[in-house]
C-alpha cells in the first residue's frame, strides 16, 4: 500500500507539474498573439519577452528574428525609394538644363537670330548638349539594369593590358587639353576573365571622375601583376577627398560636394563597385586633401 501511494503521490505531482506547464506555456502563446496582432497593425518594434524554460520559447525567439528581418528589409525598401525619388529629381534636373540650352540654340539657329559665323558657334554648342544628355541616359540605363538585375554579362579570357590601352587612348584627346598624364602598362599579356564592355565602363567612370572633380591637372595610370591578380591604379594630384567622405564615396546619389564637386549625378563611382563587384574584383580609395586621390582596383587572374 505504501509503494502505491508513493505512485500516486508521483503521478500527482506529474501531474501538477504537467498542468502548470501547459498554463505557463497557454499564457506564453496568448501573449505571443497579442504582440503579433500589434505586429500586424504595423508596430514592427514589439519583441516577444519569453521564459526560455518554456516549450514555446524557441518560437517566441525565432518569431523576433523574422520580425527583425521584415523590419530591416522594410527599412532598405524605403531607403531604395527615397533614393529612386531622389535619383528622379537630380536627373531631371540634370537633363532640364542641356535640354533648355540645346533647345534655346536650334530655336535660334531656326528663327535666323544668329549670323552664320554664329552658327557654326552655336552648332557646336548644340551639339556639346546633345552629348552630355546622352551620357546622362546612358548612365541612367546602366544604373536601372544593374540594380534590375537584367544587366548581363559576357565574361571571356583577354589580355587586360591591350584592352586598357585601347580605353585609355579614347581618353587620351579628352585628357590632353587640361592634363598631362603618365601611363604604365607593361608590354607582356596580363589574362583575366571579364566583361569588355563592363572594364571599358570602369575605366570611362573612373578617368571621368578624375577629370571632372578633381580640379588637378595629371592623371597617372598604372597596371600591375600581383600574384594571382592584377591591380589598377588611377591617381590624379587634384584637390583630394576628406576622410569624411572618403566612406561615403560609392554610395549611390552621393555627391561629395566639399570634396569633388557638385558636378555629376551621384551615379558613376556606384557603377564602378558593382561592376567590379561582379568580376569578383575590389575597388578601395585612398586620398589626402590638397594632394590628390588614388583609386585601386584588384581582379582575380
Amino acid at each position: 500500500m505504501a509503494i502505491v501511494g508513493s505512485i500516486c503521490v508521483l503521478l500527482a505531482a506529474g501531474c501538477l507539474y504537467l498542468i502548470a506547464r501547459l498554463r505557463k506555456n497557454k499564457q506564453q502563446l496568448a501573449q505571443a498573439l497579442l504582440v503579433l496582432e500589434d505586429i500586424a497593425e504595423g508596430n514592427l518594434d514589439r519583441k516577444m519577452v519569453t521564459d526560455e524554460a518554456t516549450d514555446v520559447a524557441e518560437f517566441c525567439f525565432r518569431l523576433n528574428e523574422i520580425v527583425a528581418d521584415i523590419k530591416r528589409q522594410l527599412s532598405g525598401l524605403r531607403t531604395s525609394e527615397n533614393e529612386y525619388r531622389k535619383l528622379i529629381t537630380s536627373l531631371s534636373h540634370d537633363v532640364r538644363t542641356p535640354l533648355a540650352s540645346l533647345i534655346g540654340y536650334l530655336e535660334a539657329i531656326n528663327d535666323g537670330l544668329v549670323t552664320e559665323e554664329e552658327q557654326q558657334h552655336y552648332l557646336h554648342s548644340s551639339q556639346a548638349k546633345a552629348f552630355e544628355l546622352e551620357k546622362y541616359i546612358s548612365t541612367l540605363f546602366e544604373w536601372v539594369k544593374l540594380e534590375s538585375g537584367e544587366r548581363r554579362y559576357q565574361f571571356e579570357t583577354v589580355d587586360v593590358c591591350e584592352l586598357l590601352r585601347e580605353s585609355i587612348s579614347d581618353w587620351i584627346p579628352r585628357m590632353e587639353p587640361q592634363f598631362t598624364y603618365e601611363i604604365d602598362i607593361p608590354e607582356e599579356e596580363f589574362y583575366c576573365k571579364v566583361d569588355a564592355s563592363a572594364f571599358r565602363r570602369i575605366i570611362d567612370n573612373l578617368l571621368e571622375n578624375c577629370l571632372n572633380h578633381s580640379q588637378g591637372n595629371k592623371v597617372t595610370v598604372k597596371l600591375a601583376e600581383e600574384k594571382q591578380q592584377v591591380r589598377l591604379e588611377i591617381t590624379d594630384n587634384g584637390k583630394g577627398i576628406s576622410e569624411e567622405n572618403l566612406p561615403r564615396i560609392f554610395d549611390r546619389l552621393y555627391k561629395g560636394d566639399e570634396a569633388r564637386g557638385s558636378k555629376g549625378n551621384g551615379l558613376g563611382l556606384a557603377i564602378v563597385q558593382e561592376l567590379v563587384t561582379a568580376h569578383h574584383g575590389k575597388i578601395s580609395v585612398s586620398s589626402r586633401l590638397s594632394e590628390g586621390t588614388q583609386f585601386s582596383l584588384t581582379l582575380p587572374k
